[in-house]
């Protein structure tokens, strides 16, 4: 395999024809706890702490990006009939996002994220939805059958979308997220990808990770941070550097890399190119409390 280093110039506007792109599954009620540093594990008090609470998730993300690039996703999520879910549909329609809704007879998923000042999160789930959520698959086959691209989040509403998801013939996008490279879950959303993204939070050197999943994807990107990212793709190896940023919250920021990677490769633009955009927009999602931002000019 081939190895390359890129740090390319910067991206034109791309103007993109209207597609159908579905966004499946993920959308919580968050609060970003930021700190510091991580406290030591013992009784402590912590007096430097602010709060921020805010709809969140992986497909929410994805969704908001999409929408930041000038594309009208619809994402489909599960949320409960409390007031969590209400203030999630709400920030959906000051956004403009299009939403397909179930309702979760347990709530709404409810996460509290510590934030470290090096952007660094550890995520509690006080609750994560039901273990099978109902879904309306009636009200969403019309859809996935119409998608060019789906994005796919590992959640549990989207399992019994799969064999449509398979059916549909659209370009799938996972976002694997902290995969291990072992953990029996991910497999099923494994086999219904054209592309993979993963986070380096829960493996050492990635590179025989990406290798594996490039047997099933052909594009696999691993994001590490502050330290950039990496991609295989038809054998060639890619990096490159986080854009300079002044960190605020980095939540939201895969979820912006893998969109601004699909919407830049998408354009005619190569892998290298698609990559340092994405770089750039990730920057943009870390300065500021918003999950993502309404734009990233």
């Amino acid at each position: 395999m081939q190895w390359a280093r890129h740090l390319a110039p910067p991206l034109r506007p791309v103007t993109l024809p209207r597609m159908s792109i579905l966004v499946l599954g993920g959308a919580s009620w968050n609060t970003m706890i930021h700190l510091a540093q991580f406290p030591p594990p013992r009784p402590a008090t912590i007096s430097d702490a602010r709060a921020v609470t805010a709809a969140g998730s992986t497909g929410l993300g994805k969704a908001l990006a999409l929408k930041a690039l000038g594309h009208e996703p619809l994402l489909h999520a599960t949320i409960g009939d409390d007031p969590e879910g209400e203030a999630i549909r709400a920030f959906c329609q000051t956004r403009g996002i299009r939403t397909i809704f179930d309702i979760d007879p347990g709530g709404t998923s409810r996460h509290v994220n510590l934030m470290n000042q090096q952007g660094e999160r550890i995520s509690i789930f006080l609750f994560n939805g039901s273990p099978a959520p109902p879904t309306d698959f009636a009200a969403l086959a019309p859809h996935i059958a119409a998608a060019s691209t789906i994005f796919l989040n590992i959640t549990q509403s989207s399992i019994p979308l799969l064999p449509a998801v398979r059916a549909s013939g659209a370009d799938v996008w996972v976002d694997l997220h902290d995969y291990d490279g072992s953990t029996p879950y991910h497999e099923q959303f494994i086999a219904e990808a054209d592309v993979l993204q993963l986070s380096n939070e829960a493996i050492g050197d990635p590179r025989e990770t990406m290798a594996r999943l490039a047997a099933h994807a052909r594009l696999v990107i691993c994001t590490r941070g502050a330290r950039g990212a990496l991609a295989l793709s038809g054998g060639q190896w890619h990096e490159v550097p986080a854009a300079p940023a002044r960190l605020i919250d980095s939540n939201g920021a895969g979820d912006t890399f893998m969109v601004a990677t699909w919407h830049a490769l998408t354009g005619g633009h190569g892998v290298p190119d698609a990559l340092e955009f994405a770089a750039r927009c990730a920057a943009k999602a870390v300065e500021s409390d918003e999950l993502v931002p309404a734009s990233f000019g």
